[in-house]
């Protein structure tokens, strides 16, 4: 075997060593960790799934007060994609009524694009953007209230913005493969709402002569409107405590309040106060909620258990539309009158 001769090495490693000093070292982006969103088991029992749906095969149970980390949301944001925390591979999916969760579900990816569509148009890619549903809102073709219905989209859905309106106030959204228009209002917002793309092709925003309100009575209208919806709430959430009582198979005593008028208001009052236009309408459906809510009570005596549900239903929808219109009142008051 032939040695190389020393001096031949010594010679090869003086350059090697005289090289390195002319080297570079590039440093490599670090790619940030996505934020972790965690979630506990609120149910004794659980079923996860392997899409998101409630007949969908089973993947495997969880139990009360297990800890998840949720990893994405389907396309109407109703369902969580879960892994355990440590893992690598996800676990399956979860009904999001199933977890105790502090988060905004919006701000979970869209993981999965196509199950349970119902409409003829797929995402490709996840937008980017969605918005969160605080109450139930119509669908519409295009973004003015004269729009044609398409559907009705319920609460607590969560769905991909594609573009806005140039004002901010109408969000073009995909829901289950439909395509169309929902007022921001019925919405939680979305914080960079600037950065959604404008819909090309929508008429510019109409200019018009100024009219200045003074803030003080604007804030007279704000909580005249505070005024009328608090004690509605305080009653709609006392409703449905009556009527989950009531479905438990407590007897209770039956008192029939007079039904509910609505929130009056004129053109003089919409001058002074713009957005009564937008909030005086959802508080007055708040309204018809609670007078439906109310109403099995006109009969007293054994009431069906499926009465009392839809009752309690009823209930709930009345406050949330509520809450709703008073966080908006107040964000009002906070961040455009004062």
């Amino acid at each position: 075997m032939t040695r190389t001769p020393r001096r031949i090495i010594l010679l090869i490693l003086s350059v090697l060593i005289a090289s390195w000093g002319t080297l570079t070292v590039t440093a490599q982006e670090t790619p940030q960790p996505a934020p972790a969103y965690r979630g506990v088991v609120d149910f004794e029992s659980v079923i996860v799934r392997v899409l998101p749906l409630p007949d969908a095969e089973p993947a495997a149970s969880v139990f009360q007060n297990n800890s998840l980390e949720v990893v994405g949301r389907s396309l109407d944001g109703t369902w969580f994609e879960v892994r355990r925390p440590g893992r690598l591979n996800n676990l399956g999916w979860i009904f999001h009524e199933m977890l105790e969760y502090d988060f905004l579900p919006e701000n979970l990816p869209l993981t999965d694009l196509t199950t349970g569509q119902t409409g003829s148009t797929a995402l490709s890619e996840d937008p980017g953007f969605a918005v969160y549903v605080n109450e139930n809102v119509l669908l519409r073709t295009r973004p003015y209230y004269q729009g044609d219905r398409i559907t009705t989209i319920e609460a607590s859905s969560i769905l991909p913005v594609l573009t806005r309106d140039p004002a901010g106030e109408w969000f073009k959204v995909n829901y289950l493969g439909n395509i169309g228009w929902i007022a921001g209002f019925a919405t939680r917002g979305i914080p960079n709402v600037d950065d959604v793309p404008v819909e090309p092709g929508l008429p510019p925003l109409q200019s018009a002569n100024v009219v200045i309100i003074a803030p003080e009575i604007q804030l007279a209208q704000v909580e005249r409107l505070r005024g009328y919806i608090v004690p509605l709430r305080d009653y709609a959430d006392g409703m449905a405590t009556f009527w989950l009582m009531v479905s438990r198979g407590e007897i209770l005593p039956c008192n029939s309040p007079a039904f509910l008028d609505q929130y009056q208001y004129g053109n003089q009052d919409i001058q002074q106060l713009p957005e009564l236009q937008r909030y005086a309408p959802r508080a007055n459906q708040g309204i018809t909620y609670l007078n439906d809510s109310i109403a099995p009570l006109q009969e007293c005596g054994l009431i069906d258990r499926r009465a009392t549900l839809a009752a309690r239903n009823d209930a709930i929808n009345a406050r949330i539309i509520f809450d709703a219109t008073l966080g908006a009142l107040k964000n009002l008051e906070d961040e455009v009158i004062r």
